[in-house]
């Protein structure tokens, strides 16, 4: 398996994996598919600060993973969510993980201090993958979400990396 950071070309895969678990799970609660087109859009306002990466085998990609703003306010800017997908095809196989370390990893460089990933309750592989990767939980937002008919509780997950300014405000 290779990492790397994704590309425009990747975007149809990535909207593929992602839809998946639109139309499927409650991993995210958004509740239309996204197009390739909005993925390679989604792509290039991320940049380099807040990277996106594919897990590739065998020429084809079987996961993503990204660093988003937590916020568009400027006293958040050291802080990120995480968000990791893989191809139900090919979960349980440690790609999550894998992808989820990269970036973590690298996070510091980037001046992230903190990486939170917001987890519906019901998805206990993902909160298994954060709480291994040693992120706590800050609280459980009661009923926030409503899809497939019924109310949605969300776990928020808080892992502290370190880096970013040390007291300096935004100015």
């Amino acid at each position: 398996m290779e990492i790397r950071p994704a590309t425009p070309e990747d975007a149809d895969a990535i909207a593929s994996i992602y839809n998946d678990a639109v139309l499927n799970t409650t991993a995210t609660f958004d509740t239309e598919p996204v197009t390739p087109e909005s993925r390679r859009a989604w792509l290039a306002s991320h940049g380099a600060d807040h990277p996106v990466i594919v897990a590739e085998e065998h020429g084809a990609v079987v996961g993503w993973a990204a660093l988003s703003p937590w916020s568009d306010r400027c006293a958040y800017r050291t802080s990120v969510e995480l968000s990791v997908y893989v191809d139900r095809r090919h979960v349980r196989r440690g790609i999550g993980r894998a992808l989820a370390q990269h970036l973590l990893g690298n996070a510091p460089a980037l001046g992230v201090h903190a990486v939170l990933a917001r987890i519906c309750t019901e998805n206990r592989p993902s909160i298994a993958l954060v709480e291994g990767l040693g992120f706590e939980l800050c609280g459980v937002q009661r009923e926030v979400g409503r899809k497939f008919g019924r109310w949605l509780d969300v776990a928020v997950y808080e892992l502290i990396v370190g880096a970013g300014e040390s007291g300096a405000d935004a100015g």
